[in-house]
């Protein structure tokens, strides 16, 4: 079975597109087979959002969208604050709609097919973990978070408490780290990793 967190060349090419309202703008952006939430705006996605954009009281310079997909966070993100975006994933797709859509709206950004991050300073990092990979794999990306965050930076991360949310505040902890969890909703938290 193919996953959105590996590369299929096999899937078959489905072009879709995907129409959702968030904080009162309308977007469409184009979605295919073999990405995740390939037909809606998943309901973590839209929670960390709308939870970021009225917690935000100062708009970062860098924004990285760690596991893009089709770009939902970096595109949304651009049409409110003026940042420059880095988007991230291994799906190489999801990185080629997210290039086409970034496009589409009129932004620019840097769109990396990669696995993890590789290079590279941000002032806020946001994440929907790949739960389906494993425990290894996400704790691995909390790892390059803190590792690529600035100093007075903020990691913005959604999570199912059934998921293991609480579990990660504690191994960020653990790393020294602040964490303050900053919303929960239908059973998804949303929590803000900073550097002690």
């Amino acid at each position: 079975m193919s996953h959105y967190f590996e590369n299929d060349e096999t899937i078959k090419n489905e072009p879709s597109q995907v129409h959702f309202l968030l904080n009162k703008k309308e977007f469409t952006l184009h979605s295919n087979a073999g990405v995740f939430s390939k037909d809606k705006l998943d309901t973590g996605t839209r929670i960390l959002l709308e939870t970021v954009l009225e917690s935000s009281q100062n708009i970062p310079e860098s924004v990285l969208d760690l596991g893009c997909g089709i770009g939902v966070v970096g595109c949304v993100l651009k049409s409110f604050w003026d940042s420059e975006i880095t988007m991230i994933d291994i799906n190489q797709r999801a990185t080629e709609l997210a290039k086409k859509n970034m496009k589409s709206l009129g932004f620019n950004a840097n769109v990396l097919c990669q696995d993890g991050i590789q290079e590279g300073l941000f002032d806020c990092i946001l994440l929907n973990p790949p739960i389906r990979t494993g425990k290894k794999v996400i704790y691995s990306l909390f790892d390059q978070c803190v590792e690529h965050i600035n100093e007075q930076g903020q990691i913005w991360i959604v999570m199912r408490k059934q998921h293991g949310a609480q579990s990660a505040i504690h191994y960020f902890e653990e790393k020294g780290c602040v964490v303050k969890r900053v919303n929960r909703d239908k059973g998804y938290w949303i929590f803000v990793v900073k550097k002690s």
